[in-house]
């Protein structure tokens, strides 16, 4: 028996160091435009090699808001009357989650049956990380497109978050395929997915005009950089339309597209990371990129610069996909709801996803509390809206959501779904200062 363990603990540590040797996949290439390095105070490093820094996320929105604002003005007006009175600036941010993504999908359907206030079309632009990122290209045809499109969308939209299971995205594997390869399962499932959203989509998107209710409009996802620890966001809006030198789709930044959602929603060793360059020339390697809530659960900030300088009145609302508690609020068979506290086993794989639960709390409460941190630097006090709504355990309740069985279960996807379409209908909202 001694011998058979002391045999096991030098395969583990032999097949360790396989996959220590896993080669990287040929890259999708994306254009350097198509990536922008996030700087942020607390990231001292600066990426190299992929366009960064703040001047140039600034320029780039500039460019937008200097567009949007010329179409905006009547002929009559100046722009330096134009100017006097701020233009309302709507910001729509959908963070991570997984599964739970259900419940932002949710509000996006609610959302679009509401008559009276802020319409979906009436959002300027989208931030996304990981599930949000799974969900943009159904959320741009929501917000932006026609009648019959926003309908098509929203259909698509409840179906992939209320009908699919676990092994429609993901592919489990065994013991020695995960120790010689860089995930725990493969995402082909996931990739499928989103192959469909792209085929029936981004024709429509790719379609509408530059202009109108479309000029400045801006949808961005968020990854990680592995290899330089960096955070990086695409605007996916300007990747889908982006035309080549004929004047026709660049099938290349369809790919891109792609490949920039995959590695949003590519949680690090859980499902296979993603490789993208941005030289054209390179045959492989490239950079590895990973799900962007390894930095933040959601985000937005330095846009805020280019916003204060065309004197925009901002108003966020932030879908948490989430129910911002280290212990989750469960029904179980009987209706009877509680808080599902744990004692953890000590054991090194519990004390390691039991830190990974806690981490993820604190990653999604912080990254709000830096929003609006932010906010108030740059507008200070009773000068902006800070909306953010998440899955309150009275929800639950009200509800009785069952214990989810898996990560992807249909069945509490469903009852999620039920929960965000009732708060995008009724526009239960939070305002975030009131809880500070």
């Amino acid at each position: 028996m001694k011998i058979f363990k002391i045999l096991t603990v030098i395969l583990i540590f032999f097949c360790a160091g396989c996959a220590s040797q896993t080669d990287r996949k040929t890259p999708v290439y994306c254009k350097a435009d198509y990536l922008y390095a996030f700087d942020d105070d607390s990231l001292e490093q600066k990426a190299e090699g992929v366009k960064s820094g703040k001047n140039l996320l600034s320029y780039h929105l500039n460019q937008q808001h200097d567009h949007n604002l010329s179409k905006m003005t009547d002929n009559t007006v100046t722009r330096e009357r134009t100017a006097e009175t701020k233009q309302k600036y709507t910001i729509l941010i959908m963070s991570g989650g997984g599964q739970n993504g259900a419940f932002g999908a949710g509000i996006l359907n609610g959302w679009s049956d509401r008559e009276e206030g802020i319409k979906r079309s009436d959002v300027d632009m989208i931030t996304t990380i990981s599930t949000g990122a799974m969900a943009l290209t159904y959320a741009l045809v929501g917000n932006y497109g026609t009648e019959d499109q926003q309908n098509m969308a929203d259909q698509a939209l409840k179906n992939i978050y209320t009908k699919t299971s676990e092994d429609d995205l993901l592919e489990k594997k065994n013991v020695i395929t995960m120790l010689t390869t860089n995930s725990l399962v493969n995402t082909r499932g996931m990739g499928r997915t989103l192959d469909g959203a792209i085929k029936e989509f981004m024709p429509m998107i790719r379609a509408w005009p530059e202009d109108g209710n479309w000029a400045g409009k801006m949808a961005f996802a968020g990854v990680v950089n592995m290899d330089n620890g960096k955070f990086y966001v695409s605007d996916l809006l300007q990747v889908a339309r982006d035309k080549g030198r004929d004047g026709e789709q660049d099938l290349t930044s369809e790919k891109c597209y792609r490949e920039i959602i995959l590695a949003s929603s590519a949680e690090p060793a859980f499902f296979p990371p993603r490789f993208i360059t941005t030289d054209p020339l390179t045959s492989g390697g490239g950079h590895m990129y990973v799900d962007g809530g390894l930095r933040f659960g959601t985000f937005w900030d330095e846009n805020l610069k280019a916003l204060e300088a065309h004197n925009m009145a901002v108003e966020v609302y932030v879908i948490v996909n989430g129910d911002l508690a280290v212990d989750p609020y469960v029904c179980n068979d009987s209706g009877e709801c509680f808080r599902e506290t744990k004692n953890i086993k000590n054991s090194i794989l519990d004390i390691a996803k039991r830190s990974s639960v806690i981490a993820t709390d604190q990653l999604y409460k912080g990254s709000l509390d830096k929003i609006y941190r932010n906010l108030m630097t740059h507008y200070g006090a009773g000068n902006f809206k800070m909306n953010y709504t998440y899955i309150k355990p009275e929800y639950i309740r009200q509800k009785q959501c069952r214990k989810s069985l898996n990560s992807f279960d249909p069945a509490f996807m469903s009852c999620l779904f039920d929960i965000g379409e009732m708060v995008g209908r009724t526009w239960d909202w939070q305002d975030y200062a009131h809880k500070k």
